[in-house]
């Protein structure tokens, strides 16, 4: 392709591909350091080494490979929209953002429409998955997958929006067709510093779509709604568009019965716990909207199968559920649920390394009161010692039913084999498949751990 195709440029310059991370350039591609809130011009005599055809920036910078270029991101989302022949053309982009929620939603709503996601668990697509770096990676591979899923002949593409991407300016004003929130509480405030930081970066994805789908029960659900363009809301409020009017959970199943347009709705879904209610009458509301069926979505339903790694029963026998609880709030969804059909609980778990400290206290406090005993041990510490983040769990609390087992591995192994009869709940990392000590990704599987366990 050439520059004045995506540029209002004289230049004739010829390049292979448009790339934001200077690791991956090869000879001839464009290198754009798409700053958000980091100056990324350091990067720049690397991809010149690399031989890249040129680059774009929003800096000076002394070099006649190099451009400059005003207002670079907000032109950023035109560059590629020109390169890939405009894909979001005839093409739905939903995004999905809330505190908890999000992978569950896109994984439903991925099934629903039969068509690709983008989030946690990679890019799927015609069932195969390719990994990511980010819950939402950088726009190069949005617009990769965006292109992918309209080249397949899909209609719809699903994606997890985090609000980290935002806070880093790493998706710029990229145009959605729907956004969905599920819910909002005081996490990743790491990296945001204060709620107002994490809150406002929310709402950005809703100013930057067409349409909302919202939780009429948030106490937030205002606010989101006052920075949306249009929307309807899901939830048990008599206000909701689509109303749950009575849901009852069992161990391996919940029954419930929604009111949309007023017509009645009874449902049983597979997927367990209140939560999940709301995870799944978020996308059923978004369904309707885009004109669904409720027979052929209630035929969907029947056949879901679990998140990976989301409440997930790998065992019966014994009862062992893997699940990737971190915050605060889908800690103690998880727990409460459970604690409802089984007092005999063991939970493993940790808490991540030079991330929000301050729920580390609250999670200790919750898996504490609704375990019979506690295993606490190691998640991903980067460069925090376990000892001292297993002490911060435990400095509001006066219990003292738990252990102290750093190796991940030999907690799992203790549980199993020592609690046969009980629920033995592994909390944090889900289907995670590594172990993150300082900055390196150590190979580490708690699903491969449970079902190697299992089989001795």
């Amino acid at each position: 392709m050439y520059l004045k195709e995506i540029l209002d440029t004289k230049k004739k310059i010829k390049f292979k591909r448009i790339i934001l991370n200077s690791q991956e350039i090869e000879e001839n591609d464009l290198f754009i350091p798409f700053s958000g809130c980091e100056d990324r011009s350091k990067y720049i005599p690397d991809a010149l080494l690399k031989k890249c055809s040129l680059v774009i920036t929003d800096k000076d910078y002394p070099n006649k490979k190099v451009l400059k270029i005003n207002n670079l991101n907000q032109k950023i989302i035109t560059i590629f929209n020109k390169y890939y022949h405009y894909p979001l053309k005839n093409l739905h982009l939903i995004g999905i953002t809330g505190t908890d929620g999000k992978t569950t939603i896109c994984h439903i709503l991925s099934h629903f429409l039969n068509c690709p996601s983008l989030g946690t668990l990679g890019f799927k697509i015609n069932n195969r998955i390719y990994n990511l770096n980010n819950t939402t990676p950088s726009l190069d591979k949005i617009y990769e997958a965006i292109n992918d899923t309209k080249t397949l002949g899909f209609k719809d593409l699903v994606m997890e929006v985090s609000s980290e991407a935002y806070l880093t300016n790493r998706i710029g004003n990229l145009p959605f067709d729907i956004a969905i929130f599920s819910n909002l509480t005081k996490d990743h405030l790491d990296k945001h510093k204060d709620f107002n930081n994490y809150l406002n970066c929310k709402l950005k994805l809703f100013q930057n779509s067409k349409f909302s789908i919202l939780n009429r029960d948030s106490k937030y659900y205002e606010l989101f709604k006052l920075n949306s363009q249009s929307s309807l809301s899901y939830g048990f409020s008599k206000k909701a568009d689509l109303r749950i009017i009575y849901y009852k959970l069992y161990q391996d199943k919940t029954f419930l019965i929604i009111k949309y347009q007023r017509k009645f709705y009874k449902i049983i879904s597979p997927l367990l716990g209140k939560f999940n209610v709301y995870n799944l009458v978020s996308c059923l509301l978004t369904c309707f909207y885009l004109g669904y069926d409720f027979n052929y979505l209630k035929t969907k339903i029947l056949s879901l199968q679990p998140v990976p790694g989301r409440m997930e029963i790998l065992s019966l026998n014994p009862f062992v559920v893997l699940d990737y609880a971190h915050t605060t709030n889908s800690t103690l969804k998880v727990l409460k649920y459970f604690h409802k059909f089984q007092k005999n609980i063991i939970t493993i778990v940790g808490s991540a390394g030079d991330r929000y400290q301050e729920k580390r206290k609250e999670i200790g406090k919750i898996v504490l009161k609704y375990s019979k005993l506690v295993i606490f041990t190691t998640d991903d510490p980067r460069y925090e010692d376990p000892n001292l983040i297993i002490s911060n769990m435990l400095s509001k609390t006066k219990k003292k039913n738990y252990v102290k087992i750093l190796n991940r591995e030999e907690a799992i192994k203790y549980a199993i084999t020592n609690y046969p009869k009980s629920l033995i709940l592994v909390l944090g990392k889900g289907r995670d498949n590594y172990m993150l000590i300082k900055n390196q990704k150590i190979p580490y599987s708690d699903y491969e751990t449970i079902l190697e366990i299992l089989k001795k």
